[in-house]
């Protein structure tokens, strides 16, 4: 069989969130039609949902549009053409309006959307007279309700000449992100008032129509229950949680092994080739690194899917990184301020919540309730009482959890002592990376315990990731070449930094709590630090050197040209350092030494 013979990979349609180009195109597409059929077949005809940014909304909407205005050639072999009948594709006009159109600046959004629904109405060979966006909505529908008939069906992906013919007097109307003037004004009190209370004008008025509509469906990333979308429509049914359409966004990893196997074979082929990897790189392994990176997201404690940006950017750059935090993911965070208390316990993990996620007031929200429904945090379990229940929550995978941490310590504790002392600074900075990066270790483990010394003691995060993200802050301020968490065929490493003579280091980091209670080092050792720290210390050494042998960390850079070391830092308590550095020839050698047993020196 020749190449042109071969069957053709389906492109992945990153960022396009148009169902009618990706299948008429043969793009990838993971069949959500089953929750589409019972989203438009629902006895409870009025829906809410809410998922985090990037997660497909914007293309479940679009599916929607085109189930609701019947274009059922567009699902031949998709789940809801099992589920519908030939003649069960009913014809509805639906009005869809996606509310992150309208751009930032609330005094505009009345008169956009004003416009946007005369332009709807024109169209459609109907004309508005309206100047506010309340009743220019109110017109619309009582329009497409009294003369469906005589009214074409036009979407974004059909033209006039191709119109099809409505056979309900009923409207279905599709709002996605419908909190977008609220999130994009959260910090900004003023403009936030304005925005809510068009936003209030124009649900009230969706409410009003109730008589005339046939379905509502609204997406967002947050739920403000205050607004008047929930208030004036009280029979808005929340199905953000209901574990029957846990997985209505998202990627399952059966999903991603049905329609992505040629894709994910693609990658397995490339890392093969890839010294990072080796031929025997499995596509198990594979899955699993998968899992690590973009996995964990929940709506009901048990199904858990990966985020869909995520998976199709790693698919296509072949590397593993944080891209869903690319697209703008910190922005957010930042602009609601959140307490150091608050993310000390995110960062914990297991984080206990009880009563409603649901956000009050959107000016004064509970942060642990926004970073649930933004994507921040995800949900782990569930226990239910006769009348309470409890969440516990937890950040979702590595991608999050390292960029929340990282952001931490560089736009948080960085600026703070640096701002007010002395110690760190882009000169010392630098004198630690070129000692670390020279084998100088007694004054790279003078300088690091100097600037860890200034960090308050309420900001001090007891674990690892605390100190990875420290010291790669470190690596950046001196503008040395550091990678973070570097996925290999065994693991992920750290930290992979390349010295200024090209020499690599692999580089471990291991934390320990301080087995003095006062946190304090207490003279019993010649170092100065007490017998039990002392102990410490090596421990996390000898795991640090074990973990870098026993999963092959060094492997792929052994054999190279450049010098190989393999570096395992170690810190107990607030600002206890020890670092140790090995040619990964040596480490090699003396494997055997790195077992459970401490080690001294």
């Amino acid at each position: 069989m020749t190449d042109s013979d071969a069957p053709r990979i389906p492109e992945i349609g990153i960022d396009i969130a148009n169902f009618s180009r990706l299948r008429d195109k043969g793009y990838v597409y993971v069949d959500k039609t089953e929750f589409v059929h019972k989203i438009l077949t629902s006895p409870r005809p009025h829906l809410f949902l809410s998922r985090p940014r990037r997660f497909g909304k914007t293309l479940l909407i679009d599916t929607l549009e085109e189930a609701a205005v019947g274009r059922k050639e567009l699902f031949s072999g998709l789940a809801i053409d099992t589920l519908r009948k030939a003649d069960e594709w009913p014809r509805s006009h639906v009005i869809r309006i996606g509310m992150s159109r309208f751009g930032d600046d609330p005094t505009l959004l009345d008169r956009n959307l004003t416009a946007f629904l005369h332009s709807f109405a024109s169209r459609r060979g109907f004309s508005i007279t309206a100047q506010d966006s309340a009743y220019c909505l109110t017109e619309v529908i009582s329009a497409l309700s009294w003369n469906y008939a005589d009214i074409p069906l036009i979407t974004d992906n059909i033209r006039t000449k191709d119109a099809l013919t409505a056979d309900r007097d009923k409207v279905i109307v599709l709002i996605d992100e419908y909190d977008a003037p609220i999130i994009n004004n959260i910090s900004i009190p003023h403009r936030l008032n304005i925005a809510k209370q068009t936003l209030h004008s124009f649900y009230n008025a969706l409410k009003s129509c109730e008589n005339m509509i046939e379905r509502v469906f609204l997406t967002g990333i947050t739920k403000f229950s205050q607004l008047s979308v929930f208030s004036a429509m009280n029979n808005l049914r929340d199905i953000t949680f209901n574990p029957a359409y846990a997985s209505i966004c998202g990627f399952t990893p059966d999903e991603i092994s049905t329609c992505y196997s040629p894709h994910l074979e693609a990658v397995l082929a490339d890392f093969h080739k890839n010294i990072d990897f080796g031929p025997d790189f499995s596509l198990e392994m594979l899955m699993k690194r998968i899992t690590e990176w973009y996995d964990g997201y929940s709506w009901n404690g048990d199904d858990r899917v990966i985020n869909p940006i995520s998976l199709q950017n790693f698919l296509l750059d072949r590397n593993f990184d944080n891209f869903w935090i690319r697209t703008g993911g910190m922005n957010f965070l930042n602009q609601m301020n959140i307490k150091d208390d608050i993310l000390s316990k995110v960062f914990k993990g297991n984080i206990e919540f009880k009563g409603s996620v649901d956000i009050q007031d959107a000016g004064n929200a509970d942060p642990v309730s926004i970073m649930l429904q933004t994507g921040y945090l995800t949900l782990r379990k569930r226990k239910e009482s006769d009348k309470t229940f409890k969440l516990f929550l937890a950040v979702p995978n590595k991608e999050v959890g390292m960029s929340i941490m990282k952001n931490y310590v560089e736009f948080r504790i960085v600026p703070l002592i640096s701002s007010e002392n002395d110690i760190l600074n882009s000169l010392r900075c630098t004198e630690f990376c070129n000692a670390f990066c020279l084998g100088k270790l007694d004054r790279a483990e003078a300088l690091l315990q100097g600037f860890l010394s200034v960090i308050p003691y309420s900001l001090h995060e007891k674990m690892e990731s605390f100190y990875h993200g420290f010291l790669l802050s470190i690596f950046k301020m001196s503008d040395f070449n550091a990678d973070p968490q570097h996925t290999i065929g065994g693991g992920i490493i750290d930290l992979v930094v390349t010295a200024p003579d090209h020499s690599i280091l692999v580089t471990e980091i291991k934390y320990a709590k301080s087995a003095d209670i006062t946190d304090t080092a207490a003279p019993h050792s010649p170092t100065g630090i007490s017998d039990k720290d002392e102990k410490k210390l090596n421990s996390c050494i000898n795991a640090a050197f074990s973990q870098i042998i026993e999963n092959g960390y060094l492997l792929p850079y052994v054999g190279i040209r450049n010098p190989v070391r393999a570096v395992a830092v170690a810190v107990c308590g607030r600002n206890l350092v020890r670092i140790r550095s090995v040619p990964a020839e040596d480490l090699l050698k003396r494997a055997s030494e790195f077992s459970s047993d401490v080690i001294h020196g």
